[in-house]
């Protein structure tokens, strides 16, 4: 790629005065440097969105718009920001279409509601959708302000989440889907055309894929979502009524080809299972320091999950060669490294994780797939 950097309009004022005859005037102020001043600072211009062109050209660099039209060309679009759909409970029945507003100051959202999903009389049930699309809707529970007028209103509560709201897919996760399709060429279902159909989903952020896990014909794929943690049922069945739906009134994944899987292909859609880590170890800080695990309890925490985060976002990698397997290992000098970055700790000592000092290798087998979560964190000075 060409160096577009140097070219500031400094340097291009210099080497358009270096050509003028020395016997002319091209102090600063001249009429020589007063003229040419001005083009210098448009040249450079120039040669900024030169460097622009030159970026966006490119996979690797390319961005929005730009990594858009790049990844069509294989096939691929990016995938769009869609509503959380959550439960609403209310002592009343709601019209369908009534509008409620969140309580959370800023942050606050609009939802609306949907069809009934509960026929007990007591409780009124309804599926309620974000007027704003992406992961706006899903952090809030509690209750509701009525913007549509209800008779008889006295509780309005927002649930559970039915399916969550997605943002916009970012350039960086577009362009690993962008690569990962050079990597093997999707063809007749195999590993690679099941990762590519199922990361494509929205709501989905890693695949793993094990083939014939029940004799020939048959596929599991076990998912995370879109926030690497185990799927919602909601997010689990779209992907199955997607890829492999079942017969009418029969449950079991059809082989008949109603999804995108081939014909003869049983998938099952799962996800993963969530296994706690209990992290205990013992950490001197620098002198001086009062209490320093209550004090720093929350960033040590905060610098282990950085670590799981890390190790969480490779459980969906390809498996390397020709062996279907998903290594994830959480590491105990890791854990140990991500503490010592800390400046005000001094060393950091026998640490456990769920009580062994020894490294932790999760199960990624088609029989059962776990995913690390973090949990109590124990600090002895």
């Amino acid at each position: 790629m060409i160096d577009f950097s140097g070219y500031t309009a400094k340097a291009i004022e210099r080497t358009m005065l270096s050509r003028v005859p020395p016997d002319i005037d091209t102090r600063e102020g001249s009429i020589v440097q007063t003229a040419i001043g001005p083009v210098a600072w448009y040249l450079e211009g120039l040669y900024m969105l030169l460097g622009q062109i030159q970026e966006n050209a490119y996979a690797k660099t390319a961005v929005g718009e730009a990594l858009d039209l790049t990844a069509q060309e294989r096939g691929l679009s990016r995938l769009p920001a869609t509503a959380a759909v959550r439960k609403g409970i209310f002592n009343v029945p709601i019209a369908s279409g009534s509008r409620f507003k969140t309580i959370n100051g800023a942050n606050s959202v609009i939802f609306v509601s949907g069809k009934r999903i509960s026929d007990a009389s007591e409780d009124y049930a309804y599926t309620m959708t974000c007027e704003t699309a992406g992961a706006a809707g899903n952090s809030y529970a509690g209750k509701l302000l009525p913007v549509t007028a209800v008779s008889g209103l006295t509780t309005a509560i927002l649930g559970d989440i039915i399916s969550p709201g997605i943002d916009e897919e970012t350039d960086d996760a577009l362009r690993a889907r962008f690569f990962e399709t050079f990597n093997v060429a999707a063809f007749g279902g195999n590993i690679q055309s099941y990762r590519n159909e199922i990361l494509a989903v929205p709501g989905v952020g890693a695949v793993q894929v094990y083939p014939v896990w029940k004799g020939g014909g048959t596929v599991l794929c076990s998912i995370l979502g879109d926030d690497l943690k185990p799927a919602l049922p909601a997010v689990v069945e779209n992907v199955q009524r997607l890829i492999c739906p079942p017969e009418d009134g029969n449950p079991e994944p059809s082989v008949n080809g109603y999804g995108t899987a081939p014909i003869g292909a049983a998938v099952t859609i799962t996800t993963a299972a969530p296994l706690t880590l209990n992290v205990s170890c013992s950490i001197e800080f620098i002198s001086g320091i009062q209490d320093g695990v209550n004090m720093y309890l929350g960033e040590i925490r905060d610098k282990i999950q950085e670590y799981l985060d890390s190790v969480i976002r490779t459980w969906g990698n390809p498996p390397k060669g020709h062996v279907i397997e998903y290594p994830v290992t959480v590491y105990v000098s890791r854990i140990l490294f991500a503490i010592l970055t800390i400046p005000e700790v001094v060393n950091a000592s026998g640490i456990q994780v769920n009580g062994s000092g020894h490294d932790l290798h999760l199960i990624e087998t088609a029989e059962l797939q776990q995913i690390p979560i973090l949990g109590e964190v124990i600090i002895n000075e």
